[in-house]
């Protein structure tokens, strides 16, 4: 009956591919199969870690172009389901990570209003409906000027005393920090600080993009 009702659907208000825009057949589901070969070709190969966290994971390469006009749509384009789409495509090609919850990285409050929403809230929840790993959100930003804007040394000063801890951690839990896209790495490692000075006693880093 799904199916049916879809195809019905699909003739009133053809669907498209989030990512290129193209008509998607009744197989495909928010990214064509193209795309879909495109971001699966784009992967990173093992990285090593930050000096702060325990692991670090960044699944796709910013650089290719694919990836850099997904990501674009996904910040800019009013189009989370993009977040949503990769955070469940990449749990089902990845293990589950041996941690107690998924920690998304915060937007502060006037980013989020202008935005509409927060992208790493909708990536963990595709990792969270695969993983069936609980979500904790307890991390708050406050405003500062957007990251690319910035160079490296003031990226890292603009990250310092950014964030702080909503509520308490449980003591020696285990967590897995999850943002879109890692440049310097000066925002995974200002998160991880306080979530150790807060109780964690293992922080794990993860990315869907990586630029160069």
């Amino acid at each position: 009956m799904y199916f049916f009702w879809r195809s019905f659907w699909d003739k009133i208000w053809p669907r498209a591919c989030i990512s290129c825009a193209c008509e998607l057949i009744s197989a495909e589901c928010t990214l064509c199969s193209t795309c879909l070969d495109e971001v699966l070709l784009a992967r990173m190969p093992e990285q090593s870690t930050l000096p702060l966290l325990d692991s670090l994971d960044c699944w796709l390469d910013f650089d290719t172009r694919a990836i850099q006009r997904l990501m674009h749509q996904l910040k800019f384009g009013q189009s989370p389901e993009i977040a949503l789409r990769l955070g469940q495509l990449y749990a089902a090609t990845h293990d589950a990570p041996h941690v107690d919850a998924l920690i998304p990285a915060p937007l502060s409050w006037r980013r989020k209003w202008s935005r509409g929403y927060n992208q790493s809230e909708w990536l963990v929840r595709g990792l969270s409906e695969t993983w069936g790993l609980p979500i904790w959100d307890v991390l708050h930003k406050e405003h500062r000027p957007p990251q690319a804007t910035l160079g490296l040394d003031a990226r890292s000063a603009s990250a310092q005393g950014a964030y702080r801890l909503k509520r308490p951690l449980p003591h020696g839990c285990r967590v897995q920090l999850w943002d879109d896209t890692l440049t310097t790495g000066a925002t995974l490692q200002a998160m991880a600080e306080v979530l150790y000075r807060g109780g964690a006693t293992e922080v794990h880093g993860a990315t869907l993009a990586r630029a160069h």
